[in-house]
């Protein structure tokens, strides 16, 4: 799988109320599959993560439709986007500081200063979903990617994130 394949995607970012709290879902469906979950996150920081992401692309306009209700909030993102976002998720779900990725976010999707973000990050969401086709998720995990693999893929690109642009440790 290439980035061409990236390209004929559709994407959302989603924000989902539930009895355990707020999770943040990373949408995504072709033009053969229908949509399914690529990415979850939980935790406290969920929501505040979500809204900053929101924020940001909205305010580069990235994002070309938005909807939902109270429990379940929705917004669609542009496709040459959507492979940077779900490659910002792959390395921010298993941080244990994800108030340090939060602000890199926007440096991120400006490309300012991270030169080469952009096909940083969707080499990341592009590696994660080829191995979770060799390596595929339990039945029980609510998501089309594989946790190990994300797991595995994030430890992987945060040392080369680190290097590239000389950021510290997480």
């Amino acid at each position: 799988m290439g980035l061409e394949e990236l390209e004929n995607r559709t994407y959302k970012l989603v924000l989902r109320k539930t009895a355990r709290g707020p999770v943040i879902q990373f949408r995504s469906a072709t033009p053969e599959r229908r949509e399914s979950t690529l990415i979850r996150i939980g935790g406290q920081k969920a929501k505040e993560i979500f809204e900053t992401m929101i924020n940001v692309l909205k305010k580069y306009e990235y994002i070309t439709e938005e909807g939902g209700s109270e429990n379940y909030k929705f917004f669609k993102l542009r496709k040459d986007i959507g492979p940077v976002v779900g490659g910002f998720l792959v390395l921010l779900r298993r941080s244990r500081n994800p108030e340090k990725w939060i602000p890199l976010f926007e440096g991120f999707i400006s490309e300012d200063p991270y030169k080469g973000a952009h096909v940083l990050l969707s080499h990341v969401l592009s590696v994660s979903i080829a191995l979770s086709k060799v390596y595929p998720p339990p039945e029980r995990v609510r998501m089309q990617l594989s946790p190990k693999v994300v797991d595995s893929v994030s430890a992987g690109f945060k040392s080369t994130v680190k290097k590239l642009w000389n950021l510290g440790e997480d």
